[in-house]
This record gives C-alpha cells, sequence and structure tokens, in this order.
C-alpha cells in the first residue's frame, strides 16, 4: 500500500515542475520568444485535468486587453440581466462546417456557453461563420471562469491566423487541406485516389469536408486538449497540422488492406466509406497523445506563407458558389437550435443536417443526443429484428437513403410498440400525436425541409387529419390520408411515398417508389 505521505510529496513535486514550466512560458512570451513557448508546449504532455491548464491558456491568451475584455464580459451580462434579455442561438452557428461538441457540460455549463456565445456575436457582429467556436469555448469553460474564456476568444478573434470567421474561409478549408495533403503526403493522396476510384481533386475534397469535426468531434478529449494547448500558440495552422496528421494515419492503417475492397461502389458510396472511415480513425485513435502529436509536428516544411496562398487561391475558387448558396439558405425557413447538445451521428446525413431535424423537435426533446438503435446495413432487412431493437423507445427518429441517393424521414412521437394496442384506440390502426412529422432533404444545400403536422397551425386542429403512425408484423406507416407519407411492407428494402394530408407534404421521394439503400432508426431521449 502507498504511503500518502510519499503520494502527497510526488503530487507537490509534480506540481512544482509544471509551475517552473508555466513561469518558463510566461517568460518566453514577455520576450516574444515564440519559437522557444512553441517548443515547451509541444513537449509538455500535462493530463487533461492538470490544474495548471487553468493558467496556462491565461497565459497564452494575455495581452494588454485581457482585463478589459474581463470587465467588458460582466458589464455585457450586467445590462442583459437589467434588460431581462435571453440567450439566443447565434446565427454564425447555423453555417456550414458548425462543430456542436460541448464536452459533457453538464446543463448549467451549457446554459453559461449559450450566454457566453450571445454576447460574443452581439459585440462581434462581423462574424458571419465561426465553425470552431463552439467546441472551444465548451472547452475552455471546463477549466476557465466565463469572463477568462471571453477574454481568450477576444484575443484570439483579433489575432491573425486563429479563427474562421467566414464562410468562404470555411467552404475553402477543406480545398487548402487537400493541397497540402498532396504536397507533404503524397502517399496518403494517393490513398484518398485509390480509395475514392478518382483523380479529380474536386470530387476528392468531398472526403474532406467533416476535418473540423474529426478533431473536435471525434478525438478522444486528451488528444482535443493537447492540439488546443499547441492551437493558443500556433493558431490555424496547427489545427491544419492535425486534420493532415489524422488523414496520414487513416492512410498508413490502409497500406495491407486489398485494393479492391471498394469494387462494385459507386462513386457516391466510395465517398461517404471513406469519410466514416476517416472519422473512425480520429474517434478510434490507436497512437498516444504524443505520438499524434509528433505526428503533426513532423510535416516537414509546412510554411504559414504557403496555407495563406493557398487559401486565398481557393477561397477566390469558392466565394461565388458560396454566395450563392448563402442565398438559397436564406429563402429556406430555419429554426431556432437550441444548442444543448452535440447533434446525433449518422451514416445518411451530416451534422448540419442532423442538427436542423434536431431542431424541429419539441424543445424538451433537444437537450440529449439521440442514440443509433437500428442500422439496415448493419442489422439486416428484417422486420423482426427492427421491432425487437426500436418498439421499447418512447419516441423516434427515422432516416431513409434510396439506392438513387434521396435522403428522407420522420420524427415519431410515440413509442411503436403501441401498433399492438389497437383496442385501446377505438380499433383505428393509427396512433401517435402532433408533434410527429416527416421531412425530406433538399438534394442542393443537403439541409431538410421539415413538414409538421397541418393542425398546428389550424384553428380547428381537431377537424384535421391525424393519421400519424400505424403498423404490423410486416408495416410500416408515417402519415396518411390520400396516401402515406412513408410506407415501407413486407421487408425492409422497397417501400412508397405519395402526397399526405396529415403533413400536406408531396410525395417524397420523386417517383413515389424506392428502394432502400440504408435506414437508421434513432431513440429521441428526454434530457435531464
Amino acid at each position: 500500500m502507498e504511503n500518502p505521505a510519499n503520494v502527497l510529496q510526488f503530487k507537490a513535486k509534480l506540481l512544482g515542475r509544471a509551475v517552473k514550466r508555466l513561469d518558463e512560458i510566461r517568460e518566453n512570451r514577455r520576450l516574444n520568444r515564440t519559437d522557444k513557448v512553441k517548443k515547451i508546449v509541444r513537449k509538455t504532455d500535462w493530463p487533461v485535468r492538470h490544474e495548471v491548464r487553468r493558467d496556462l491558456w491565461r497565459v497564452l491568451c494575455h495581452s494588454k486587453d485581457f482585463d478589459s475584455s474581463k470587465a467588458l464580459y460582466r458589464t455585457e451580462l450586467e445590462e442583459a440581466v437589467r434588460n431581462g434579455t435571453k440567450s439566443h442561438q447565434p446565427q454564425f452557428l447555423s453555417e456550414e462546417g458548425v462543430v456542436v461538441n460541448n464536452f459533457d457540460l453538464n446543463e448549467q455549463g451549457a446554459v453559461r456557453l449559450l450566454r457566453l456565445l450571445t454576447v460574443i456575436e452581439h459585440l462581434r457582429p462581423e462574424i458571419s461563420s465561426a465553425p470552431m467556436l463552439y467546441p472551444l469555448c465548451a472547452l475552455m469553460l471546463h477549466y476557465l471562469e466565463d469572463e477568462d474564456v471571453f477574454a481568450c476568444v477576444q484575443h484570439l478573434l483579433v489575432s491573425k491566423g486563429y479563427l474562421m470567421t467566414s464562410p468562404v474561409q470555411w467552404a475553402a478549408s477543406s480545398h487548402t487541406i487537400l493541397a497540402l495533403v498532396k504536397k507533404h503526403k503524397p502517399h496518403a493522396y494517393a490513398m484518398l485516389k485509390r480509395q475514392t476510384g478518382t483523380v479529380d481533386d474536386s470530387i476528392l475534397v468531398k472526403v474532406l469536408r467533416d476535418w473540423l469535426s474529426w478533431i473536435f468531434n471525434g478525438l478522444p478529449l486528451n488528444y482535443v486538449v493537447r492540439i488546443l494547448d499547441c492551437y493558443l500558440v500556433e493558431g490555424h495552422k496547427f489545427v491544419i497540422r492535425a486534420a493532415i496528421a489524422i488523414v496520414y494515419i487513416w492512410a498508413k492503417a490502409l497500406k495491407n488492406r486489398p485494393h479492391d475492397d471498394m469494387h462494385g461502389k459507386s462513386q457516391e458510396e466510395r465517398i461517404e466509406a471513406v469519410k466514416e472511415e476517416l472519422a473512425n480513425s480520429a474517434v478510434q485513435m490507436q497512437i498516444s497523445t504524443d505520438t499524434f502529436i509528433q505526428t503533426a509536428i513532423r510535416i516537414r516544411n509546412l510554411q504559414s506563407s504557403t496555407i495563406s496562398r493557398l487559401q486565398a487561391q481557393f477561397e477566390n475558387e469558392v466565394r461565388e458558389e458560396v454566395t450563392r448558396r448563402q442565398s438559397q439558405k436564406r429563402a429556406l425557413p430555419r429554426r431556432a437550435r437550441h444548442f444543448f447538445t452535440q447533434p446525433f451521428t449518422s451514416a445518411i446525413v451530416d451534422q448540419e443536417a442532423a442538427a436542423e431535424i434536431m431542431s424541429a423537435l419539441p424543445p424538451r426533446l433537444q437537450l440529449a443526443t439521440p442514440q443509433l438503435l437500428f442500422r439496415l446495413s448493419v442489422d439486416g432487412a428484417s422486420f423482426t429484428h427492427l421491432w425487437s431493437k426500436i418498439e421499447e423507445a418512447e419516441q423516434t427518429l427515422l432516416l431513409i437513403k434510396t439506392t438513387k441517393g434521396v435522403k428522407f424521414g420522420a420524427y415519431c412521437s410515440s413509442s411503436w410498440a403501441e401498433r399492438n394496442d389497437r383496442r385501446e384506440r377505438s380499433k383505428s390502426k393509427y396512433f401517435g400525436t402532433g408533434e410527429s412529422f416527416v421531412w425530406v432533404l433538399e438534394e442542393e444545400l443537403e439541409l431538410p425541409v421539415i413538414y409538421g403536422w397541418i393542425g398546428n397551425n389550424n384553428e380547428h386542429p381537431d377537424a384535421c387529419p391525424q393519421m400519424f403512425m400505424a403498423a404490423g408484423d410486416k408495416l410500416l406507416v408515417i402519415g396518411s390520408g390520400d396516401g402515406d407519407a412513408i410506407r415501407i411492407s413486407e421487408e425492409l428494402t422497397h417501400g412508397m411515398s405519395s402526397a399526405c394530408q396529415t403533413f400536406g407534404s408531396p410525395a417524397l421521394v420523386p417517383s413515389r417508389s424506392f428502394d432502400i439503400h440504408e435506414l437508421e432508426v434513432f431513440n429521441v431521449l428526454t434530457g435531464s
């Protein structure tokens, strides 16, 4: 048994070393020896919960305006309380690429995060997109007081090369990373070409579009914290290093895989498969945090000037397309996102579409991430197996992708077990409530169009069709009235979609008849 006195002595020794190292960082920052600070931080692998990090991040973000920024935040909060201003979802979090991960902040922490982001939006109206800001603030709130996080973010926003703040910058970033992989990791670039079956960079870049999510949604916490340590010294460049490192690690793991492992798959299926593999490489990172940081550092001759040149080049190339997409998005009805939790992870839709679908759920159901219950490609095309997996869930999300690439689905507000309780429904085969809805993904923007119950906007809801859900042993129906919005029968391989009176929806599939490529069902949980 360890001697408590020896344990305390050991901890005190470690803390003493950390304080000494922190003093060294502080002094080198004072002398503007950035390279020296960079070397120290890269080599210092403090544990995730080490108390020194609270001071480290403040030191790395400290500037002459740090204390005044803290005072400004306190003033803004006091004014918000006086005026009764409520926190809301900032508009910049509705743009493409936003990573939503609060690293398991409790409910009080989630409220503090939303309040912080609301203040940032109010004081920095020029920010039109900030894909990294949510996870950055969330992670810092685990270590720092709110006002310290605000001061750190203010420092990063005014410092060159730290935060992307426009949709054009984000859209260009994946092109920049692909060009850097091509230049610095040619074998990884060759693997990307092999696995996607193309040499066209405009297609290859699609597999890298979730690169920020690999880091802040995928990597385990200890990796993310170490990346943030280095980022606060080196800026956006280090996050790019981390993304390239993930691609390199993924490619290295595939060296011994057969060349024909993608045989028979379409171009789109290959792209989706590679995207999933890259994301899984981050989630299941097999090397130590120190080895990962070293892998990122060993990308030789990665010059800031090269990154800036490539980024500017690609921003010019994508600007017109981004502007067009922004105009189209503004024309779509959007819902306020509450962002108390991260979106679900799907093989059918991306994180942005998942967040949009979640924003259409009742507010009480937006506090917890829906959990996967059933996936056709894993669990098989069996109604018996489907019911055994999903019928205990109180409410579910259904997502379907057809063999022609059409993506649609539904939120089902009641348990599928109610299909067995027909006697209690006065012999009606339908069940469910008006909270249910169906949706279809708008093809170009890849955002869902939601069709809710028509009774929600009717002065006489009781007179409106209420045919929300129906099911049998080998039948699943969502939305009826002159036709079924979604109807799957026999086995989980084929279905029909027609115009539906209950939701006022058109046929969700242009051809009406469809073959199922993938089907997912998620358990929608009530937040605690």
